[in-house]
């Protein structure tokens, strides 16, 4: 009978321990971000324009063309970018983004600022003659971390100050190739240009503006500019993840905002450009690198997709392979087309909304930080 009242004993404790006693508490749900919020209340052409970024080039210095107002009114593109073309100067580009920043857009993105970005890697790449950096990235990374993480927090300064809350910078690829060759990289070796990388995210981060990591996975082997043509990289993947990819990792390990995917193909990973290729997007930046951060596109109206059969069936390939922001670097018409066709798109279901969802949710949690940490003064 002992045994049998032990045996019930036992028992009962069993059922509580597995019951947890009292009625079990709910799992706390997490809260939706700002962007998730906002996300949800848009409609199709609003949410597709979100993940747009148009260039106005041909406009003249300080203008904003037409058209592009009227986009950015109806929410269909979510920032732009700027060159030498639309300001050249600290105090003419503060003028520009005001006047960008002060145009009216839907209710649901009246708080959330455009997104304005600009190359300012330093060097030859420079597009604010006033603004630092002055030095090339190869001069930076020549001179030392030191030199890297001034350059940082001095552009981060000024550009925050103007109005440009994204620096298209820095470049993680390392090699010999065409872009060493324009002493855009910081060095020819791996660990010392992941240690610049570090650097340069990190002090932009301090001075308040966003970095965008380019061009994943890598492209110091190139032997061509991918802005004029078709660029293959046959490296293997084991070589690719053991240097190339180094630098991206030590960039998302400092918490860069944006990486940049690079428009070079890489057999190794697939017949397609990298923008246009999940393996690369999801398998090896998502989820191998663990970025949790904003995709963008390099340029997609470059040399280097000459050959395809349009320019809107680029950018449905990049959105389906997981980009969140399609960049245009040449024409305004180019992206509207893009804002236009991907709109038509998603209301035929040719495009995932939870996942155009989520990546507008990414650029806009990115965009409420900005407002608080790239402030437009002077």
């Amino acid at each position: 009978m002992l045994l049998g009242v032990l045996g019930l004993l036992l028992l009962v404790v069993v059922l509580v321990v597995a019951c947890g006693g009292d009625d079990p508490k709910p799992a706390a749900k997490s809260q939706p971000t700002a962007g998730q919020r906002i996300a949800r209340t848009l409609s199709a052409e609003e949410l597709v324009g979100q993940t747009i970024i148009s260039p106005f080039r041909r406009a003249g210095a300080g203008a904003i063309p037409p058209a592009l107002r009227t986009a950015i009114r109806r929410g269909r593109v979510g920032g732009v970018i700027l060159f030498s073309e639309n300001a050249t100067t600290l105090a003419q580009v503060r003028r520009l983004t005001r006047r960008l920043q002060a145009l009216p857009r839907p209710a649901e993105l009246r708080d959330v600022p455009l997104l304005v970005l600009t190359d300012q890697e330093g060097g030859q790449v420079r597009r604010i003659t006033d603004a630092p950096p002055r030095a090339s990235a190869s001069a930076q990374g020549a001179a030392g971390l030191g030199a890297v993480a001034r350059a940082g927090t001095d552009s981060a300064v000024a550009l925050c100050r103007a109005g440009v809350n994204v620096n298209l910078a820095p470049v993680a690829d390392v090699g010999t190739g065409a872009i060493a060759q324009q002493g855009r990289t910081y060095a020819d070796d791996v660990t010392t240009t992941a240690r610049a990388v570090r650097s340069l995210v990190t002090a932009s981060r301090r001075g308040g503006i966003a970095t965008a990591t380019k061009h994943f996975p890598g492209l110091g082997r190139a032997q061509a500019n991918t802005d004029d043509t078709r660029v293959r990289i046959t490296a293997a993947p084991e070589a690719l993840r053991s240097a190339d990819e180094l630098p991206f990792r030590a960039a998302i390990g400092a918490g860069t905002d944006l990486v940049m995917l690079s428009n070079a193909i890489y057999p190794a990973f697939g017949p397609t450009p990298a923008v246009l290729n999940p393996n690369l997007v999801n398998a090896e930046l998502r989820r191998r690198l663990g970025f949790r951060g904003v995709t963008i596109s390099d340029d997609l109206e470059a040399g280097a997709f000459a050959g395809a059969a349009s320019q809107t069936g680029v950018a449905r390939a990049a959105a389906l392979a997981g980009v969140d922001l399609l960049l245009y670097g040449v024409t305004t018409d180019a992206a509207l087309a893009a804002s236009r066709a991907l709109t038509a798109d998603l209301g035929r279901k040719r495009l995932d909304l939870a996942a155009v969802r989520g990546s507008v949710a990414r650029a806009i949690d990115l965009r409420v930080r900005l407002a608080r940490t790239c402030r437009l003064t002077g």
